[in-house]
């Protein structure tokens, strides 16, 4: 992550928690079924945390992992009262080491860097649980000051996971949403 992003999303959650309700993502919360509780979770990106509480009070032990101090300060506070498994961590994401076969379930929303993909593969365990939403080139027409490195193409997403189980994705050319996102399993 480089020092101009970091900034970027210090300046963000300085200006506020944007999340006060700490409201899990409607795709996880959607596919709760899928989360059966038990083993580690990593959550990477977390931002405030509150998909990473969510995986705590659906029986995980969660890793998550932000570069905004600012962001993972709310994240404490709201965890402070609660007792929930989950340990906050400020790290650089281009730097963080992900240990192999560790996590059963892996998240990551709204973030991009195509670097992280086979780590992400490999610090899931044999039949682990990927899910991955972020922006894709579709954001572009609502917000064209975006970079478009930090989206998807269409297809990038789903071709990244190739090699593994798909559960549900709706990464494809005929994706009109500015979120695209991918489901499913590391292969046994």
């Amino acid at each position: 992550m480089s020092q101009a992003d970091r900034k970027r999303w210090e300046a963000k959650y300085a200006a506020g928690n944007p999340n006060l309700a700490f409201a899990p993502d409607p795709l996880l919360v959607r596919h709760a079924a899928l989360l059966t509780g038990g083993g580690w979770a990593l959550d990477v990106a977390c931002g405030v945390g509150q998909n990473a509480m969510y995986l705590a009070k659906r029986g995980y032990e969660v890793v998550a992992v932000d570069g905004s101090l600012t962001g993972l300060r709310y994240g404490r506070a709201a965890l402070a009262e609660t007792g929930l498994p989950v340990h906050l961590v400020a790290a650089d994401l281009d730097r963080f080491v992900f240990a192999r076969d560790k996590f059963a379930v892996v998240i990551v929303f709204r973030f991009l860097a195509r670097d992280l993909f086979s780590s992400l593969k490999k610090t899931v365990i044999p039949g682990g649980l990927i899910i991955y939403e972020t922006f894709n080139v579709n954001r572009l027409t609502s917000s064209p000051q975006m970079t478009r490195s930090y989206l998807l193409e269409p297809g990038e997403l789903a071709g990244m996971f190739a090699d593994f189980d798909t559960i549900e994705t709706n990464d494809t050319p005929e994706n009109r949403s500015e979120l695209s996102h991918w489901i499913g399993r590391r292969p046994l």
